[in-house]
């Protein structure tokens, strides 16, 4: 059941502004490894190859976190486990700081992603389970929103930070707010939520995710996840290096991953929007397809900046926008019960695409293959990301449901 229906509308928007907070600082420790890498290299002497391990950590331990730790927010209940989530990635994103050694970090951002996937797919099913229907995927997209509000928080305090107190700073300030939101949660977050979700709800798990009333939309959806960010992370890795292979500097690289990004934050809004007036497998799956045509545009738009970095700016608005409203879809197609595991398994799929994107990049670079064809390629993928969102079952899109 919805619990904004029988529950005060402040309550449903404390929810949202809670599970926003967690998402913002979710964004914040996932990303910090990218701003710190260069000063981290910098203090050990790594070389550029072994950055990359560094990254993937913290994705392999989101995929962990999602399949394995969000699912037992239907168990044990959305508020509980949101709390455990930040004391994980709050308490290993701290002792980050302490780090002395490359195979310590290694292991520390395996352990922060643990927790970090397993806080956004119960923080989102919390925001839709106390949506108004009408409202849940513009509700959903502004709680996901908070990720790349959190990067932007990061790089902020990274400005005046790491010149003066280093790289281990970031860290502790990454460590050090997640577990000061945390007796928030306890205290303000409401427990009907979590005694719907541990007694009044049959308990599922991975094989009803696949049995037949939901076994086609669940592959479906996985589909999507995968594909779009695949898509998605090979854009924020290679936008600002495919810009000097296209011939542009090195500032104007940087101002195309700003354009990417700041798509990227008004694309699921204004999609959101639309999918309150319209289907919304049918907002999302066209906007696959014009994802689609704007990468391809990025490969073409070699000859000006402005058209390049129109282009990203296009890509960023429909891919980031129509994988943020992809939760909001995959939120709607389960009932309580199995909400937390069928989004920690999407999403856990879309962490496995998010690897293979910027390997597949490295690998076309390293093939030798024409700039143009790495976009259209991605964008390519997107149409299968699109068949699978248009052939969704009506029943994603409907109002919750109690089985």
């Amino acid at each position: 059941m919805n619990a904004s229906v029988d529950g005060a509308p402040a309550v449903a928007a404390r929810v949202l502004g809670l599970c926003l907070l967690v998402i913002v600082l979710d964004g914040f420790d996932m990303l910090v490894i990218a701003l710190t890498a260069p000063a981290i290299a910098a203090d050990w002497g790594l070389p550029a190859a072994r950055l990359g391990p560094l990254f993937a950590a913290g994705i392999v331990g989101m995929i962990g976190g999602s399949v394995l730790i969000a699912p037992l927010g239907d168990r044990w209940g959305r508020v509980r486990l949101l709390m455990l989530c930040c004391a994980l990635f709050g308490v290993f994103a701290g002792i980050t700081a302490l780090a002395s050694g490359y195979g310590a970090l290694l292991a520390l951002r395996l352990l922060t992603g643990l927790g970090l996937g397993g806080a956004v797919p119960n923080a989102t099913a919390l925001i839709a389970e106390h949506a108004p229907s009408r409202q849940r995927p513009l509700w959903v997209s502004i709680g996901l929103v908070g990720f790349a509000l959190g990067g932007m928080l990061c790089a902020a305090l990274a400005v005046p930070l790491l010149p003066r107190f280093g790289w281990r700073a970031l860290y502790l300030v990454g460590g050090v707010l997640p577990l000061l939101l945390i007796p928030l949660l306890g205290r303000y977050l409401p427990p009907t939520a979590v005694v719907r979700v541990t007694l009044a709800e049959p308990r599922g798990g991975l094989r009803r995710l696949l049995e037949p009333r939901f076994g086609a939309d669940t592959r479906r959806l996985w589909l999507g996840f995968f594909v779009n960010m695949m898509v998605m992370f090979f854009l924020a890795n290679w936008v600002p290096f495919l810009a000097g292979q296209a011939g542009f500097s090195a500032h104007q690289g940087s101002l195309a991953a700003l354009a990417l990004n700041l798509g990227g934050v008004v694309g699921p809004l204004l999609l959101a929007a639309l999918c309150r007036s319209f289907d919304a497998r049918r907002v999302i799956g066209s906007a696959f397809v014009l994802a689609a045509l704007s990468l391809a545009a990025v490969g073409y738009a070699t000859g000006s900046f402005a058209a390049y970095v129109t282009a990203a700016a296009l890509a960023g608005f429909f891919v980031f926008g129509a994988q943020i409203a992809l939760h909001a879809l995959a939120a709607a197609a389960y009932p309580t019960a199995l909400r937390a595991t069928g989004i920690g398994w999407a999403l856990g799929c879309g962490r496995v695409g998010s690897v293979f994107g910027p390997l597949a990049g490295g690998a076309l670079l390293r093939s030798g293959v024409p700039l143009q064809q790495y976009f259209v390629g991605f964008g390519m993928a997107l149409l299968l990301a699109a068949a699978a969102t248009f052939t969704l079952s009506a029943r994603v899109t409907g109002a919750d449901q109690d089985i």
